[in-house]
């Protein structure tokens, strides 16, 4: 075949364009050359389109047409919401994935997405920008490898859902298939209402009306792939409320952005009325959220999958009338896992709660060519091995075996099943993700197997540590970090561990096992296997950091990991602190530990008093708890003569807590770490004694009748608990 024209480009694009038309879908057209050829087909494209809006994703040119409006990949998120006619995305520039996901999501029936990419053959090769957000130090970018790209470029050869273009001479275009029995987006439908656009938008808007209206604690949860209006649903029924007199509504999300499309929608519902009645619209992120439990007639949860389960589950707990609503596939969160993950809440706390699924897709046709890609392309649509008969399972009979990257580029099975574990498993996994799990510089991933070789659990670590000695000054002192080794970087720093950065460690990111094989070891299993297999290539330690619930650090804590760190700040998504915890496998690990350990007790004896005194009263005992050796054996926390005395003169004398409160504090730690205790008096020792909260505070989260009574209840806790836990010296 020829080399394509300039003539033979336009007629291209005048082809697609038409063909998109005809079937109310979206086309995708990938030129694949160099970075000049592809600048002249995306001018010359831009002049056949000029009729029409363009949207360029990644560098700017002096010469484009006036119809092209230019932003940064970083940028996409903010475009949702809106519609755009075309859209160009630019990977010589760089090729967010993530970026591409969202952006896709905004293109509407009749347009046109083009993919300008290096040669096909080459594209692995390509020194992708986006590489430096892989990059693990000593890498340099050259050693980062293309896998993803080559994966992506395989998908594109083989794939009958787009259009081709190579500088070559490779022209391929897709078969036009007309739908004249379909409507087009935005064609009237009479069943549908105003503001509304589909059956299933105006379906979710009563259900959020009756959510309101209707009986208490009947929760619904609204689920839809992107481009069906899910959020605009949530905007225009909470506008509608407010024109008929609500006063308060609040709408919380991962982040303020998340939240636009709601607010513009709503917006627009309320007209000349917004700047009277927006004020009744208030807008709190998750964390704070929790925190504060502000009273509001009916809470809206957008992307709930983007949020962890314990938040949503304390959200359910305090408001009564509540709608959850998520993208089921899409890079906002994991809506199949949310959907796994909170349901047996929803059973627990609101088992009248209801689901609406939105099927009809608001800007294009069903069987969207664009979409199927996408969802190819990302891997949105991954779902984890079908388990016919989970009950058959037992864990000495599962196969644990490290898996490489090259097994998953060339094992599309195999990466499905893996990534459909990890969809399921954690509210934050992306598309970024599986680029990670191909091309990450110090990624390792494990797995269990059963006996049909189908993917059982799966963990993900990043290999930490070796860093030249040279940077130890400078990394204990805060004046340099080094890309990818989060631990020994924070053992150094945060703990004053300088020596940290030359062991050698395994962090463990993530575990995720299939929700119909849980429960039966398979975590812990995983856990011991990866400790062999890490000893077995000397590395020192293990290691982990995640959000802290009191359910994790059990977990972590039953495989004898013991806590070193605790951050100082909530997560803003998640509304958790992060917990670092540690396990050694060689005597220089040991003694490290050991000092961070020590070195942790003596930071939260005073930071739970301070920046950690908001920290949560579950994980504060479970912390102290899994502290409970050094505590025993600290002098910080002994009790000599006259704390004796001192200890007698409080819980048998009448002497008040303020007078006593230091040998009272030791007391508290000593029982807490000793982790017998009862969780209402828990709460009373870390809310009072540990954090200094005070005595209203103590009153209202203990549900005393006042302070007299939490006074005198800490005064007999105090006085069993000596007797119990406590001896002299």
């Amino acid at each position: 075949m020829s080399k394509p024209t300039i003539s033979t480009t336009c007629e291209l694009v005048r082809t697609l364009k038409s063909a998109a038309r005809l079937s109310s879908h979206r086309r995708l057209l990938v030129c694949a050359g160099d970075a000049d050829w592809c600048k002249t087909q995306m001018v010359e494209m831009a002049h056949t389109l000029a009729g029409e809006a363009v949207l360029l994703i990644g560098e700017d040119f002096p010469e484009l047409a006036a119809n092209i409006e230019v932003i940064a990949a970083k940028k996409c998120l903010s475009r949702l919401g809106r519609e755009h006619q075309n859209i160009i995305f630019n990977t010589h520039a760089g090729f967010d994935v993530d970026a591409f996901g969202a952006i896709s999501g905004t293109l509407c029936a009749g347009g046109l997405m083009v993919l300008l990419a290096p040669a096909l053959d080459q594209w692995q090769y390509f020194h992708d920008p986006e590489h430096r957000r892989m990059l693990v130090y000593p890498q340099k970018f050259e050693d980062v490898s293309g896998r993803y790209l080559q994966r992506l470029s395989q998908i594109i050869k083989a794939s009958d859902q787009l259009s081709l273009l190579t500088q070559s001479g490779v022209v391929r275009i897709q078969a036009v298939k007309n739908n004249p029995d379909k409507k087009a987006p935005g064609e009237k439908d009479e069943s549908v209402t105003a503001p509304c656009k589909t059956r299933s938008q105006m379906q979710a808007v009563r259900r959020i009306h009756k959510v309101f209206r209707g009986h208490r604690r009947r929760p619904l949860v609204l689920t839809a792939d992107r481009g069906r209006g899910k959020s605009a649903s949530l905007g225009i029924a909470a506008a509608q409320l407010l024109l008929e007199g609500v006063e308060q509504i609040t709408i919380t999300a991962p982040s303020r952005i998340t939240a636009d499309v709601f607010f513009h929608h709503a917006g627009k519902v309320l007209g000349e009325h917004h700047a009277a009645l927006s004020r009744r619209l208030q807008f709190i992120p998750p964390d704070d959220l929790v925190q504060t439990l502000p009273a509001t007639q009916l809470l809206l949860v957008d992307e709930a999958a983007a949020m962890p389960t314990p938040l949503l589950e304390k959200m359910l707990t305090h408001y009564s009338r509540i709608v959850y609503a998520t993208t089921i596939h899409g890079y906002e969160g994991t809506g199949r896992g949310f959907a796994i993950r909170f349901r047996k809440v929803l059973d627990s706390k609101a088992p009248q709660w209801h689901e609406l699924r939105m099927v009809e897709p608001i800007r294009w046709q069903p069987e969207d060519p664009l979409e199927d890609f996408v969802f190819r392309a990302l891997l949105l649509n991954a779902v984890p091995a079908v388990i016919d008969q989970p009950e058959s399972i037992r864990s000495q009979q599962c196969t644990f075996r490290q898996i490489s990257s090259e097994e998953l580029l060339f094992n599309e099975d195999l990466l499905t099943q893996l990534f459909g574990l990890l969809v399921l498993a954690h509210y934050q996994t992306r598309p970024v993700d599986l680029r990670h799990l191909l091309d990450g510089g110090n990624m390792e991933v494990y797995g269990l197997f059963d006996r049909q070789q189908r993917l059982l659990a799966v963990l993900l670590a990043a290999r930490e540590g070796g860093i030249d000695s040279a940077l130890a000054d400078d990394i204990w002192k805060g004046r340099r970090r080094v890309r990818g080794h989060l631990l020994p970087q924070s053992l150094s720093n945060h703990l004053g561990l300088p020596e940290a950065i030359s062991l050698k460690g395994l962090r463990v990111i993530r575990i995720a096992v299939h929700p119909d094989c849980q429960r039966i070891g398979l975590g812990k299993m995983l856990l011991d296997k990866l400790q062999q297999d890490a000893s077995n290539k000397h590395v020192d330690y293990l290691g982990t950091l995640f959000g802290a619930t009191d359910d994790l650090l059990k977990f972590w804590g039953d495989s004898s990991y013991v806590p070193v760190r605790v951050g100082l700040s909530r997560d803003a998504a998640s509304g958790t602190h992060s917990a670092m915890m540690l396990k050694p496998l060689s005597l220089p690990a040991q003694r490290l530990i050991h000092q961070a350990h020590k070195k942790c007790l003596a930071q939260l004896r005073w930071l739970l008093m301070d920046e950690l005194k908001g920290l949560d009263v579950e994980v504060v005992a479970a912390i102290l708890a899994m502290m409970g050796p050094i505590i025993r054996v600290s002098d910080d926390y002994a009790l000599s003569g006259d704390n004796q005395r001192e200890l007698i003169s409080f819980t048998e004398g009448q002497r008040q807590y303020e007078n006593c409160i230091d040998v009272i504090k030791r007391v508290a730690f000593r029982v807490l770490g000793a982790g017998d205790i009862d969780t209402a008096d828990a709460r009373l020792l870390v809310s009072r004694v540990i954090q200094n909260h005070p005595w209203h505070q103590v009153v209202a989260a203990c549900n005393f009748s006042g302070e007299k009574q939490a006074r005198q209840r800490l005064r007999e806790l105090i006085s069993v608990n000596s007797r119990l836990h406590l001896s002299a010296g």
